[in-house]
């Protein structure tokens, strides 16, 4: 599937977008940035959430007191960002339409950290997406990113749902019809490693299982890396 089949697809599901985080798999994301972030002190800081669905995260950096662009390629995501923000809206959070997240408007070193949650999944190039965030990064700037995991249990099952579903004509696991990439973690150590990150942490989540089990690199269905641009 395309890129633009994607945005298409996720256009489609802009209005009950943030309901799902409603849910506990959703709401995961949103822990699992906490606990990575719990010991930053964010306060001040320029942001940019790419491919920021409808700004549940991007409000949550509002709430550390980080100045947040969100983008997305999503016209419909950012109708809905804009309209939950509502009256909220500060000059402190901004949601803007772009074409992709491989190519980057803002000039060189514009931002202190950039969050980009399971997105680069359904782009073409993922390594010229991690090319722009750490040209778009200060020096020292923090990166948080969440990819699927190839070895993940959990993945391999969905996948499976995925093509069983196709064959009954049903629509299980619809978003994988759009994903385009995975990785392990070696994979996707060596691609921010080219483009110039140090990884800190790496954090797998998205398993239904009990949390002794998501720790296990095997389960996760998601992993989320921690990288810093170099100073």
């Amino acid at each position: 599937m395309s890129l633009a089949a994607a945005v298409t697809y996720h256009d489609s599901l802009a209005v009950d977008w943030e309901r799902r985080y409603q849910k506990r798999s959703f709401r995961e994301r949103e822990t699992i940035l906490r606990k990575c972030l719990e010991d930053w002190n964010l306060s001040g800081q320029h942001w940019l959430d790419a491919g920021c669905g409808t700004g549940t995260l991007a409000r949550w950096l509002l709430t550390r007191g980080c100045q947040v662009l969100g983008v997305d390629a999503a016209a419909g995501m950012i109708a809905a960002a804009n309209q939950i923000t509502g009256q909220d809206r500060s000059s402190q959070l901004r949601f803007e339409c772009i074409d992709t997240i491989e190519r980057l408007h803002m000039k060189d070193e514009s931002f202190d950290g950039l969050l980009c949650s399971s997105v680069l999944e359904y782009v073409s190039d993922s390594r010229r997406c991690l090319t722009e965030f750490a040209r778009v990064l200060k020096p020292g700037g923090l990166l948080l990113v969440s990819v699927p995991h190839r070895h993940s249990l959990v993945r391999q099952v969905q996948l499976a749902c995925h093509q069983s579903g196709k064959l009954l004509g049903t629509h299980w696991a619809e978003f994988l019809e759009y994903s385009r990439q995975q990785y392990s973690k070696r994979e996707f150590d060596e691609l921010l490693s080219q483009a110039g990150f140090t990884v800190a942490k790496v954090v797998p989540f998205g398993s239904p299982l009990p949390n002794l089990a998501k720790r296990s690199r095997y389960w996760g269905s998601l992993l989320m890396f921690m990288a810093r641009k170099p100073v």
